[in-house]
């Protein structure tokens, strides 16, 4: 990645992040914040890994806006659930939190950045099918204290869900959802980098699939994960990423948060044959949702501006090109305003999923 592809605000590789974003050196046009932030960070250590966060949010300015006493949603990634992960532990010593899961660590640290900053109510939220993936991995105890953990599977505080409509829809005019999503004044996504069978790679963007409940949509009662928004195996590759963007518009990611400290390549989970885990020891961080998965998909070795189904996205269209078309954020590496070290520096090629 050449220089000037990137408005770069060089940096030490490392745990000591310059809370300064990058300069523009063109006198004649004004700074412009910068809306990602990427860096090098190693350890789940409390002490280390707080202070690589808290450099990266004061660096973008991330929690500025917060308003005291506003409720905030961590929309973390717990995906398949406590049986499943319980059973790869068992069979294959796979360790969710350090290979598919948000590591607890970074959920906890950032629930007390967000309650430093004023946040009057905090959520932790993920569909957790059928199970309670907190009591794994000590999330529970960690977290409980800070905030609230919902399952966004089971209906909220109203007893049911609450439609909320889709402007400018791709597919979906509007989606059921726990009234928590829809009422908290800030959502952030709080993930892991990792690739995806059905879409390529899973990051800030596509993390928003678990927003919505198992029971409204899948297409017969036995299947185990949200096929209406999957379509056939020959739909899916247009459906999913149309259904990620639709869900976007929805309700658009405040902050973004990327876990690559720990994580695997390969696939989203241990169901998936290429999966292996892998220690990039990177965090990426944006107020830009686009812009974020964009830089963490370049650091991952692909190209956010891919064609479709071409690598990493074999299996689908490109979701993060197709978000940028319709607004959501900035797609195309040359024009997000980035700080932080070189992205060459911090890149960590990643195997992606096998094509189907």
């Amino acid at each position: 990645m050449k220089r000037r592809e990137f408005i770069l605000h060089t940096g030490i590789a490392g745990l000591a992040f310059a809370v300064s974003c990058s300069r523009n050196h063109d006198e004649e046009e004004p700074e412009k914040s910068c809306v990602v932030t990427a860096g090098r960070c190693t350890t789940y250590e409390p002490q280390s890994l707080r202070q690589a966060m808290t450099g990266m949010v004061d660096r973008l300015g991330a929690l500025k806006g917060l308003r005291s006493g506003d409720r905030v949603l961590l929309k973390v990634n717990l995906t398949g659930g406590a049986a499943a992960a319980i059973h790869y532990m068992n069979l294959r010593d796979i360790f969710p939190w350090e290979t598919y899961w948000t590591h607890s660590e970074v959920i906890r640290i950032m629930a007390e950045l967000y309650r430093d900053a004023g946040a009057g109510h905090i959520w932790v939220a993920d569909a957790l099918f059928g199970s309670d993936s907190y009591a794994l991995g000590g999330y529970r105890e960690k977290l409980a204290p800070l905030a609230e953990l919902i399952d966004l599977d089971q209906p909220g505080p109203s007893a049911g869900f609450v439609s909320l409509p889709v402007a400018n829809s791709l597919r979906y005019p509007s989606f059921w959802l726990r009234e928590e999503v829809v009422e908290c004044d800030h959502l952030a996504a709080i993930v892991k980098m990792k690739c995806h069978q059905n879409c390529g790679i899973t990051l800030g963007l596509k993390g928003h699939i678990g927003l919505v409940p198992l029971s409204h949509y899948r297409s017969h009662p036995e299947d185990a994960s949200r096929t209406l928004l999957h379509g056939s195996p020959t739909e899916s590759g247009q459906i999913l990423p149309q259904g990620i963007v639709d869900l976007n518009q929805a309700r658009p990611i405040d902050f973004s948060l990327i876990d690559g400290i720990l994580t695997a390549e390969g696939g989203e989970g241990p169901w998936i044959n290429t999966f292996k885990a892998v220690q990039p020891g990177l965090l990426v961080a944006g107020t830009d949702p686009v812009a974020t998965d964009a830089v963490a998909c370049s650091l991952m070795g692909f190209d956010p501006q891919a064609a479709d189904f071409t690598t990493p996205f074999d299996n689908s269209c490109n979701h993060i090109r197709l978000a940028g078309s319709h607004g959501l954020g900035q797609s195309r590496l040359g024009d997000i305003i980035y700080s932080g070290p070189e992205l060459d520096t911090l890149r960590f090629p990643f195997t992606p999923c096998d094509p189907v």
